[in-house]
């Protein structure tokens, strides 16, 4: 039986220093690809303010797109109106407050008494299921 790599995640320090740079790659793409749907840009319209084919932008947002240098990616945002900041992620989770949810309540209404009651979600009965034909 054979065992899929992909599923475990990088075994050798090899195989992770590439899923690291991957995956580095992937969230700059995503980033500028956000900035340009935020800015109402397409391909053709960054190509021309970049002074680039179109061919070449769609080269940056592809998987197998040359390495983006920090002075082109630089020069992206800059043509997108945008500001860029590289954090770290426990930089980034460090800096997100943390939240206490309490738990979800519903408050149900019981007519004959007319008196409100306070109950947990999908608390109670579970509902009853049709039976496939």
């Amino acid at each position: 039986m054979a065992i899929n790599k992909e599923l475990l995640g990088p075994q050798s320090e090899g195989e992770k220093e590439a899923f690291a740079i991957e995956a580095l790659v992937f969230s700059v793409q995503i980033a500028l690809q956000k900035a340009m749907q935020k800015n109402g840009v397409t391909n053709k319209e960054l190509a021309e303010r970049l002074g680039m084919s179109p061919a070449r932008v769609s080269q940056v947002f592809s998987s197998n797109g040359p390495n983006l240098t920090l002075k082109t990616i630089a020069r992206i945002q800059h043509a997108l109106g945008e500001e860029f900041e590289i954090l770290s992620k426990s930089d980034l989770q460090a800096s997100e407050p943390k939240m206490d949810f309490k738990p979800f309540t519903v408050v149900a209404f019981n007519k004959p008494k007319l008196v409100w009651k306070e109950v947990t979600a999908n608390h109670g009965k579970p509902r009853a299921r049709a039976k496939a034909a």
